[in-house]
């Protein structure tokens, strides 16, 4: 009716109209009402349908909706910093930005922190150190029978 099908497949359609009775009268009455709606004038709109559709949506809101600005106190405080409403979104990548900046100076200077020199350890204590790479660590089972000496784990 509209040529909105492909030539092949519009085509097709026609064909098959020709030998069904019932699609041919859906056919006339769908052609006979988009012939209707060509005729009818063109119509311009006097009234603003958007600006009276606002109207009444803030009519029917209720009083707490209306009145911007009253609250609780975090919120007149974040209306107050709130960027304007073109740039709201971006106040949340920018705080947390500011964020993340502190955090890491925090995390980094508790890195930086002096540490007291310590003395080297004695001579005992680093070879009681070194045992622990034996071939049994003290504390450890023996994994045979005269692995760790004569009496067990001498260490």
């Amino acid at each position: 009716m509209d040529a909105a099908l492909p030539s092949e497949a519009g085509a097709g359609l026609l064909a098959h109209c020709a030998g069904c009775p019932r699609c041919t009268r859906r056919l006339a009455e769908l052609r006979a009402l988009s012939d209707a709606f060509a005729a009818l004038p063109a119509i311009r709109l006097e009234v603003d349908l958007a600006a009276q559709l606002v109207d009444r949506l803030q009519a029917g809101a209720p009083a707490a909706a209306r009145k911007r600005g009253q609250g609780p106190w975090w919120v007149r405080w974040m209306d107050r910093i709130r960027p304007p409403t073109p740039w709201r979104f971006a106040f949340s990548p920018f705080a947390g930005s500011i964020a993340a900046v502190g955090l890491g100076l925090w995390l980094g200077g508790m890195l930086m922190e002096l540490e007291e020199p310590v003395s080297p350890p004695a001579a005992n204590t680093t070879l009681a150190a070194m045992s622990v790479f034996g071939s049994v660590p003290p504390g450890n089972l023996c994994p045979r029978a005269g692995a760790c000496g004569a009496s067990g784990n001498a260490r």
